[in-house]
């Protein structure tokens, strides 16, 4: 067996389709079907012109036709999806932006052509036998790094709640490059989406315990919820952020309140006086009051955020001393979160 890596356009796989040198269903494909958000998101991004994973074909000759046939080992959920698209047979929804609407008859030329120049990248594998097949496979899971708790959500979860929150992820970038609530390290892993789902369970459910248990119970309770109620989640988590953020950024950026746990006991604190979130784990929920007004509240906030910093805690008092000492515990259990949650709490309301 050898092997060969090209660049084929869409129109090429189309015409392999209709002279039926392209087979969709040899017996080694997986069986699963994609959803239809995420062949919305695959035609989103061919029009886009970003880029997708190689696709696998074995490559053989017909002597009887003289013909090329081409088996897809890898990649038929895309390009049935592709095809799909081509033939007319789903149109775009609102998951792919002001391209919505569209079906592959209603676009432009200019559309059209990008959507038919689009170049996949192929690794032909000639005249491999089953076995070969089996062996590529082998070697390529033994380079593959071991996917991260987000991006397995990402790949098992196809309902609205999980497009949400990694469209969201995308458009909060201020929190990313402006604030840095998650590096740039962290979001190559979709660290991003996982800080989201994060601040939507603290409006689902209140204050819990965290990490990767939680949110992957979150993700299965919400993967069945519709469109509507995942899109009224998300307005109101866009208004919060957008309100927190011109009130309070100020002492956000550039501390150490910009560190990922920090802030979302501080967006709990925060969501919990505007609007009030359940009571969660917390074994007593905090009264909610009138905020401080910003230049307080922000003063409030960085006495906090310096004493994480304090190189002699017993020196301050005793709300720092117990923010500083539940800040070092823990950040994802819920004793640490109950003691910053009222930290917050108490610097947003100017109580002692």
């Amino acid at each position: 067996m050898t092997s060969d890596l090209a660049q084929y356009r869409i129109a090429d796989f189309l015409a392999w389709h209709r002279s039926g040198q392209l087979e969709l269903n040899p017996y080694f494909q997986r069986r699963s079907v994609w959803t239809q958000p995420a062949r919305v998101y695959l035609i989103d991004t061919v029009l886009r012109r970003l880029s997708m994973p190689k696709v696998y074909l074995r490559t053989s000759i017909d002597l009887r036709t003289q013909q090329a046939v081409r088996e897809v080992v890898d990649g038929q959920q895309r390009l049935r999806t592709i095809l799909d698209f081509a033939h007319d047979e789903f149109a775009l929804t609102s998951r792919a932006g002001d391209l919505s609407g569209l079906r592959y008859s209603t676009m432009n030329e200019e559309l059209q052509e990008q959507f038919l120049s689009y170049t996949l990248s192929v690794e032909q594998l000639l005249n491999a036998s089953d076995s070969d097949v089996l062996e590529v496979f082998a070697r390529l899971n033994s380079y593959t790094t071991t996917l991260k708790p987000a991006e397995r959500r990402h790949a098992e979860f196809q309902g609205p709640f999980k497009w949400a929150v990694h469209e969201a992820a995308r458009r909060w970038t201020p929190l990313w490059e402006d604030y840095r609530i998650v590096s740039v390290r962290d979001r190559v892993r979709m660290g991003d989406d996982s800080t989201i789902a994060e601040l939507l369970g603290v409006l689902i459910d209140g204050v819990r315990d965290g990490g990767e248990p939680y949110l992957n119970s979150l993700y299965k309770r919400m993967d069945a919820e519709d469109e509507e109620a995942v899109n009224s989640l998300l307005a109101r988590l866009d208004d919060l952020l957008n309100d927190c953020l011109d009130r309070l950024g100020a002492a956000i950026r550039d501390s150490p309140l910009a560190r990922r746990p920090q802030f979302l006991m501080l967006f709990a604190a925060y969501a919990h006086q505007v609007s009030g979130i359940p009571s969660g784990d917390l074994s007593r929920v905090p009264d909610r009051g009138t905020m401080l007004e910003p230049e307080k509240a922000i003063a409030n906030l960085r006495a906090l955020a310096s004493s994480l910093e304090e190189d002699d805690p017993d020196t301050l008092p005793a709300l720092q001393r117990r923010f500083r000492a539940a800040s070092v515990a823990s950040t994802q259990r819920i004793a640490s979160r109950e003691t910053r949650f009222e930290a917050f709490t108490r610097a947003l309301l100017g109580r002692r």
